[in-house]
């Protein structure tokens, strides 16, 4: 894994997404193979593959206090194309920092924040998310152990993310999952609903199928999941038939478990 200290011109960054997102770090340690955020590369004129490097801004943290002086009130989401929480922000503290710059500063209640992640290093910044009255949720697409290890090897266990969102919810912290992506054939989504029937409400996203992701994705399931191929296959070539389907069972599941689905996204 190669690691590195850049600088940035911006912390704050205005989005299609929500009004501002915010990225303490470029790429990503968990290495998903479904990831989508591998368009980075292009705009930050990296070589080395997805999945096998991370680099820290570590300037975001003073950029934010002084963008947070003229920026217009909104929403802020961490994070967009990066996990807040990968393993080397327990060297870096760059997502504790920035949260810190936003807890401390005189408009902080003229934004409202978002946090989604895959790592129980979460838990560690609990005191500062009561705080500053953030909202947290972790993707979850499967909840078996050795099914996550294969395909992002190296975020937390699935169980531990779903026992990150119950004690946050114990600390009174709105909690939210996101079930994301739903993979053809290995995503179970009534074992999911069932388990996050305690949390606000859900995102549901589909698989991201560009032609990048799913030449790092498929001969992994093609490997370790030959009976989802087949599955995965139907869903590139009827997008619109697999999308009504999918619908239909989410709908079903949301009115069963009394669980809201915020959206289903659709790449």
């Amino acid at each position: 894994m190669e690691t590195k200290e850049i600088n940035v011109k911006s912390c704050l960054v205005k989005s299609k997404l929500s009004d501002y997102v915010i990225n303490p770090y470029l790429g990503c340690q968990h290495g998903c193979k479904y990831c989508y955020a591998t368009f980075m590369k292009r705009f930050q004129n990296v070589k080395g593959a997805w999945g096998e490097f991370c680099y820290a801004r570590v300037n975001c943290p003073e950029l934010l206090a002084k963008e947070l002086d003229r920026a217009k009130p909104g929403h802020i989401w961490m994070s967009s194309v990066t996990d807040a929480y990968q393993p080397l922000e327990g060297k870096y503290r760059l997502t504790r920092r920035i949260l810190e710059v936003l807890a401390n500063h005189p408009r902080k209640d003229e934004f409202s924040i978002e946090i989604l992640t895959k790592s129980a290093l979460i838990r560690r910044d609990f005191d500062l998310i009561k705080r500053l009255n953030a909202e947290i949720g972790c993707s979850i697409n499967t909840l078996d152990a050795k099914t996550a290890r294969i395909i992002e090897p190296f975020g937390s266990p699935p169980s531990e993310r779903v026992g990150v969102l119950k004690d946050a919810k114990k600390e009174g912290i709105k909690v939210y999952g996101f079930i994301s992506p739903v993979i053809p054939g290995i995503t179970k989504l009534e074992e999911i609903f069932r388990e996050l029937g305690f949390c606000e409400y859900v995102w549901v996203e589909l698989l991201n199928t560009k032609p990048d992701v799913m030449a790092r994705l498929m001969p992994v399931i093609r490997e370790n999941f030959p009976d989802a191929v087949d599955k995965i296959e139907f869903y590139v070539s009827n997008p619109e038939l697999y999308y009504k389907e999918m619908e239909m069972e989410v709908r079903r599941l949301e009115k069963k478990y009394r669980l809201p689905v915020k959206d289903i996204v659709v790449h």
